[in-house]
């Protein structure tokens, strides 16, 4: 009798189709704190437009940059930084990203380490590594491409693979060598000697201050691009309102005369008209050529 009772009950087709898991599914186990972290929807409003949503143009490792700049605005303390990442970090994705996430078992991800590290290895294998890491070896300066643009773009690419493993002294190495044999003579000119005589910070302070000259002539060369065609517009304009102006006024010098030969020829037509006949002669000079009844009858005349 207590082996029947301690028996399992037996399930129906009913209950084997019923979800029998947590209602709350969630991959990310949020820690449980004492203390209530108070996250303003204006901030949950920030998060959501920045979602990285795993399309080829978008890079795994910007986004988290992105996203440790926007939680840095929400002025939490350290201590507490670690919480908030695993509570927004769910809602900073969209799409493919948001289906990885919740592909993971359930409370698998126990510290935002683990969080970070899954992300990086699902979105940043080891196959995009090598080919960012690359693009960091091959870098070359364009040939439209000035200086500061050029430290820009490298910097850039640099940020693309921040685990690229290359010393500051290797990163100088690989910025100079790419660059053009006219800038590297600049370069060198700045330095006053050749920039393989300084160490990493005094190369460094050199490169930054010839950046910011070099951005600096680039603002300048554009503002007055930009006035030279202002003017070059305004001097089109007046070109052509003064040739307007000067076709108006020659059009008004003929209306005059245009005026005059109307009025001539009115005169004309009226003033050879014939009050008796109507033909086109004065009065009382009737012409024997005219062809019509009146003159081929003279009694007509009589009347």
């Amino acid at each position: 009798m207590t082996e029947e009772s301690a028996s399992p009950p037996k399930r129906t087709l009913g209950d084997y189709v019923m979800y029998q898991g947590p209602r709350h599914f969630s991959s990310i186990a949020i820690p449980v704190i004492a203390k209530v972290l108070e996250i303003k929807p204006a901030f949950l409003t920030l998060i959501i437009t920045h979602q990285f949503k795993a399309m080829d143009h978008e890079d795994p490792c910007s986004h988290l940059s992105t996203f440790y700049e926007l939680v840095g605005t929400m002025d939490f303390q350290s201590g507490d930084l670690e919480n908030v990442y695993m509570h927004l970090f769910s809602l900073s994705l969209a799409g493919k990203a948001k289906d990885w996430l919740r592909s993971l078992p359930n409370q698998s991800l126990t510290s935002w380490n683990d969080v970070e590290e899954k992300f990086l290895q699902r979105f940043f294998p080891i196959s995009r590594y090598i080919k960012a890491k690359s693009e960091i070896f091959v870098f070359r300066q364009g040939e439209d491409k000035s200086f500061c643009e050029t430290r820009e773009r490298f910097k850039m690419i640099l940020r693309k693979c921040l685990n690229h493993g290359f010393e500051d002294i290797a990163q100088l190495s690989i910025f100079l060598t790419g660059l053009r044999s006219d800038t590297k003579m600049l370069v060198d000119a700045a330095a006053g000697n050749t920039m393989m005589a300084f160490d990493v910070e005094q190369a460094t302070r050199i490169i930054a201050a010839l950046a910011s000259i070099d951005y600096q002539s680039q603002h300048d060369t554009q503002n007055t691009h930009k006035e030279g065609l202002l003017e070059d517009a305004l001097l089109a304009q007046n070109k052509i309102l003064t040739q307007q102006i000067e076709k108006l006024t020659a059009q008004m010098d003929k209306l005059p005369q245009h005026l005059y030969v109307v009025h001539s020829s009115q005169s004309q037509s009226q003033s050879i008209r014939c009050d008796f006949c109507g033909g086109d002669h004065p009065n009382g000079h009737y012409s024997y050529q005219n062809n019509s009844p009146e003159a081929e009858d003279p009694s007509m005349l009589e009347k």
